[in-house]
């Protein structure tokens, strides 16, 4: 028992040491350790940013606005300019000023030629029916805003949207400013691999499993008709810069190649390709809060449980007769007890035109005077919050960009009937990764609508797949944050490297700001970047070498053939 209580005794007290001895160790230990600081010191730092679209209109300019907003929590100073009057008439914006290019979205052209954009809408309009909607002179008109409001807020730093915007790109390298270019793809803003096209050109996003003869097509030969419709375009523009001073090229990518490039994309919806460090993928740039439902809405979604909501967005229309199919196909599919409920934001589409149509079988003019129980029409709609409500169960949609990233950040299935431009690839986009279905604005049925309605309702891959690529959307909004950091990076570079002028402003080269970030492929020149010479010597060495091997076993066959003929012949005369 003594023994047992002393044992017991002298366990406690090694024990004791042990934590006293452990409580030493960590005290020890934990004072040699700082905590990590992570504060940036932004006070000599550039901080005038000068933001540009020539388009405007909110695909455009919300994801752009978005980065921004970050970048001025942060102390930074940012201006638009960019056409209607968008950041005054949004409660997220207000803090940006902006200075309005005229109060319409989008080229001159196409406002002004409504048979143009007629052609474009409702025929089939390639590339070279796109470019006609090109306004050489818009570039004059934008360059000298651009340029007077960049000499008003002494700008550091651009921010370009990237279409039809070269005048952006080109003012930023006479000046000498650093420039940051924002696309939602990067298939006409980068060189894209030869697997990678778009319908604009007549192809597909992704030629993996096209034949020989596509593939031949979609690589050569339609790049070489677009650049020989694009070349007049370059004319053009080359025109109006000769007549501003500014240093004319034919390269359409000579102000973008040593540039960040930023694209409101990810990986899930655009088909794998491999980046440069200087294209950054950062989408999809999203809003944090969007505009609620109204009563009405919420009333009729809730009443509703099985609702199909229905828009071609706030740009794009199509045919009376097409709005007729769809209308009938929404009454069909509710007769079939498919849906119970459709909601439908018509903005662009002519009501007065449609309630002139006759020899309709069903109440069209109940339907547009929201007469009709199951439908409910609205001239705008909110459509996230539309989206995100549980009894909200597939969208019909033009396929736009924001579209397309709400769509699949909330989980919600698409029937996509794309319109114009960039809609087609995004279709494409979204039917290959398994959430959505398309249709063909030249063939629309009511039975084609019905059937792929019912499909995107009922079989399990959509709601699979829908539910997989939210997730990775929710996860890669996120990179918002990214972006703003990224221009950052590019201002605190300009302020180690940029070269003072005689009036204390600093003045970059595009060429080599980012000279960190640019591959050495492209400072080699095509051939030594691509190791044409390395591999062009060793295929040359390698023929030589099987060449000469061929010619010594030939001419070792020839000298054992003569040597064995010699000695046949010379055996026959000895016989002889």
């Amino acid at each position: 028992m003594l023994l047992r209580y002393s044992f017991s005794l002298f366990t406690l007290l090694h024990l004791s040491i042990f934590t006293l001895f452990f409580v030493h160790f960590t005290v020890e230990s934990q004072s040699k350790f700082i905590q990590r600081d992570s504060l940036l010191d932004r006070t000599d730092v550039p901080k005038k940013i000068l933001a540009t679209s020539s388009v405007g209109g909110g695909s455009h300019l919300i994801p752009m606005l978005e980065i921004l907003n970050i970048l001025v929590d942060r102390g930074y100073n940012v201006t638009l300019v960019a056409p209607g009057n968008f950041t005054a008439k949004s409660d997220s914006y207000r803090s940006i000023p902006q200075i309005i290019v005229g109060d319409v979205v989008g080229t001159s052209i196409l406002n002004n030629d409504q048979e143009l954009l007629k052609k474009i809408f409702l025929e089939d309009a390639d590339f070279t029916t796109m470019v006609k909607s090109f306004d050489a002179e818009l570039y004059t008109k934008f360059y000298n805003i651009y340029k007077r409001t960049a000499e008003e807020i002494n700008v550091d730093l651009f921010f370009c949207d990237f279409a039809i915007n070269d005048q952006c790109f080109d003012l930023a390298w006479q000046l000498e400013k650093p420039v940051v270019g924002f696309s939602s793809s990067p298939m006409f803003a980068t060189i894209q691999p030869p697997y990678k096209s778009d319908p604009v050109l007549g192809c597909h996003v992704t030629m993996e499993n096209e034949s020989f003869y596509e593939r031949f097509k979609c690589a050569i030969i339609k790049p070489l008709q677009f650049i020989k419709v694009f070349i007049k375009v370059l004319s053009s523009l080359n025109n109006q810069r000769a007549n501003l001073g500014v240093e004319t090229h034919w390269n359409p990518r000579s102000r973008m190649d040593n540039i960040l490039f930023l694209f409101d994309t990810f990986f899930g919806f655009e088909p794998p390709a491999p980046k440069l460090p200087l294209h950054q993928e950062i989408g999809p740039v999203l809003p944090d809060t969007y505009p609620d439902l109204t009563p009405a809405l919420d009333s009729f979604l809730n009443a509703h449980p099985r609702t199909m909501y229905f828009s071609l967005g706030t740009n794009v229309f199509t045919s009376p007769q097409n709005i007729v199919i769809l209308l009938n196909s929404c009454l069909e599919l509710i007769n079939q007890n498919n849906i119970d409920g459709a909601i439908w934001a018509t903005v662009k589409t002519n009501i007065t035109e449609l309630m002139s149509f006759s020899n309709i079988d069903f109440p069209i003019s109940d339907i547009l005077n929201n007469n009709f129980p199951h439908i409910h029409i609205t001239k705008f709609a909110p459509q996230f919050a539309i989206l995100s409500h549980e009894n909200t169960k597939v969208f019909l949609s033009q396929g736009g960009i924001s579209s397309s990233h709400e769509s699949i950040y909330t989980a919600t299935p698409m029937l996509v009937l794309p319109i114009m431009g960039d809609q087609f690839g995004n279709a494409e986009k979204l039917e290959l990764a398994g959430i959505a279905l398309r249709l063909s604005k030249f063939n629309l049925t009511v039975d084609d609508i019905v059937l792929k309605i019912k499909r995107l309702l009922n079989e399990e891959n959509f709601k699979k797949n829908s539910k997989r690529l939210s997730f990775v959307a929710k996860l890669n909004s996120k990179r918002k944050y990214r972006a703003a950091d990224l221009i950052e990076m590019v201002i605190n570079t300009m302020k180690y490297d940029g070269i003072k002028d005689d009036d204390g402003n600093l003045k970059i080269n595009n060429n080599v700001l980012l000279k960190d970030w640019i591959t050495a492929n492209t400072r080699m020149g095509f051939i030594r970047g691509n190791y044409i010479d390395v591999y062009g010597t060793f295929i040359v060495l390698f023929l030589t070498l099987i060449v000469g091997f061929i010619y010594a076993c030939l001419k070792v066959n020839i000298f054992l053939y003569t040597w064995y003929k010699y000695r046949i012949n010379n055996s026959k005369s000895k016989k002889d």
